[in-house]
């Protein structure tokens, strides 16, 4: 069975271009799904074949493809559908002769999830701006623990800002950049110290850290770091029986290690001692792994048990 006949036994809309991104063959399910009648369509250029914003969105996914020879995904709609394409290039012997254009009807929900995404921006502007407010007019008359858990505060608007916009970026079919920018560890670790400290108190753990005042050099997503960092802790302090301490520590390998950074979080046992090493949720340990790091779990009889964060080495 040849290739065209292939896809044309597939119940999902195939597109098919020459090197020059004109249609050369379409299946009944294109045919069908975007009301084109291919005895009259083979030749046209493909993102002629879609309307208003989707034939945009097709042109620059067809450019891309056929000047950098790697796939590209974008969100189109057509006849009130919304759509995910894969446009990839079709390869001979090294040599890029063609594309091909795989579309796939968005599951039910995803316009509605964009508006909802839309909505969120103004009520996060309005806390951010009554956050800042209160840390402006307050000054240096608040104590110490008031001001720390504003700017705690701040920082997880600016999270939640970051958020909805790769929330976006998904939902329009693209893959969200990574964040890559200067951050301070040993401010991280610091920062998660503040913001759970009560919650220690709470529970009558003891927390100890173990930061030097700055661990300046290292690029990455810093924001992302911290969330990833204050969930492992909030998931220890929300066990049945919490250790008496846990103690946070951030430090810099040596020359011999590269330089990379080590976040270790180490607990105490208050009597019977662990029997496994932590066993954290499998999308917070995905987290960490989009991130770089490298995560590593220990137990001692005595001691109790130590998570080790691993990342790559300072810039």
């Amino acid at each position: 069975m040849s290739d065209a006949a292939l896809i044309d036994h597939m119940d999902v809309p195939i597109l098919v271009g020459d090197p020059e991104a004109n249609a050369v063959h379409m299946n009944p399910a294109f045919e069908r799904g975007f009301k084109v009648d291919a005895g009259l369509s083979l030749g046209t250029p493909l993102a002629e074949l879609f309307d208003g914003g989707g034939r945009e969105a097709m042109l620059g996914a067809v450019a891309s493809v056929c000047s950098q020879g790697t796939s590209v995904r974008c969100r189109i709609r057509a006849g009130g559908v919304g759509w995910c394409a894969v446009i990839s290039p079709i390869e001979n012997q090294g040599e890029q002769v063609g594309v091909v254009v795989l579309l796939t009807e968005e599951q039910a929900g995803a316009d509605q999830l964009m508006s909802l995404r839309r909505e969120l921006e103004a009520p996060v502007d309005e806390v951010a701006l009554g956050l800042e407010t209160l840390l402006e007019e307050t000054g240096g008359r608040r104590n110490p623990g008031h001001r720390a858990r504003l700017e705690e505060a701040l920082r997880s608007v600016e999270r939640l800002r970051k958020s909805l916009d790769e929330m976006a970026t998904v939902l329009a079919g693209k893959q969200p950049e990574a964040r890559v920018e200067p951050f301070d560890p040993a401010q991280v670790v610091r920062q998660v110290a503040d913001a759970t400290r009560e919650r220690f108190a709470e529970r009558d753990i003891t927390l100890q850290l173990l930061a030097p005042t700055s661990l300046a050099g290292f690029t990455g997503d810093g924001s992302g770091l911290e969330g990833a960092l204050r969930a492992l802790v909030d998931a220890r302090l929300a066990t049945r029986e919490p250790p008496a301490r846990i103690t946070l520590g951030v430090r810099r390998l040596g020359p011999e290690d590269a330089e990379a950074l080590v976040i270790s979080l180490s607990e105490t046992p208050r009597e019977a001692p662990f029997e496994a090493p932590f066993q954290d949720d499998p999308a917070l340990v995905d987290r960490l792994v989009a991130l770089g790091v490298r995560l590593h779990g220990y137990i001692h009889p005595r001691l109790g048990r130590t998570t080790i964060l691993q990342l790559r080495p300072a810039s």
